[in-house]
């Protein structure tokens, strides 16, 4: 499971009362309720029209990060009516809504889109990329840190690690190429897709990413 502990600004998805609890998986940002001895009913997102489009690397449906929080909430559902929330601090809102059959994570920061993660393999690029999906390990790029640097389209592997490297492909910036995965790096757009035996499992996008 992917810790708690493991934290961004708007990117710590904790336990509500004891009642509900949103863990993170390996599967970025996806999270999964679990009933501790409650019957509690958990209502999905009242949403007819979610496209199942997820555009590299900031959007997935009709949710883009950096876009208003009323926005999507008028369209996805707001607390209590799709909405449902883990935890708050400060501005930042975590939660998630359920669609499609799986938990899709969304952040809420100073009232826009902070953070989304998801598991499902509803959301897919043009070219047909989404959860599931195979990413080759392909060959070793020697560089200045790194003696064996795995690259994908712009991604590293295991390009940000702390106690211990975080399992997924990791990008930087909105170039063509990850900018330097450094917290010199911190407030600008990160994306993470964590993988399990070369398939990924997870994508988690970040607007402003801090740990």
């Amino acid at each position: 499971m992917f810790p708690e502990e493991q934290r961004g600004r708007g990117y710590r998805l904790r336990h509500d009362v004891g009642v509900l609890k949103l863990a993170s998986l390996a599967a970025g940002l996806a999270v999964v309720v679990v009933v501790a001895g409650l019957n509690v009913v958990v209502a999905a997102a009242r949403v007819t029209g979610d496209p199942p489009v997820l555009v590299p690397w900031n959007r997935i449906g009709d949710i883009t990060l950096g876009e208003l929080q009323a926005r999507v909430q008028s369209e996805y559902g707001t607390e209590g009516y799709g909405y449902h929330v883990a935890g708050r601090d400060g501005d930042i809102i975590e939660g998630y809504y359920r669609l499609h059959g799986s938990p899709v994570a969304v952040v809420f920061q100073g009232g826009r889109v902070h953070d989304i993660g998801f598991a499902t393999r509803y959301y897919r690029t043009t070219s047909g990329f989404r959860v599931g999906s195979a990413i080759p390990l392909g060959p070793c790029h020697k560089t200045a840190t790194n003696p064996c640097e795995h690259r994908w389209r712009g991604f590293v592997w295991n390009g940000w690690v702390k106690a211990t490297p975080c399992k997924c492909w990791v990008k930087v910036g909105r170039g063509a190429k990850s900018l330097a995965v450094t917290p010199d790096n911190f407030m600008k757009p990160w994306t993470f897709i964590y993988a399990t035996h070369g398939r990924v499992t997870g994508i988690h996008l970040a607007w402003k990413f801090v740990d």
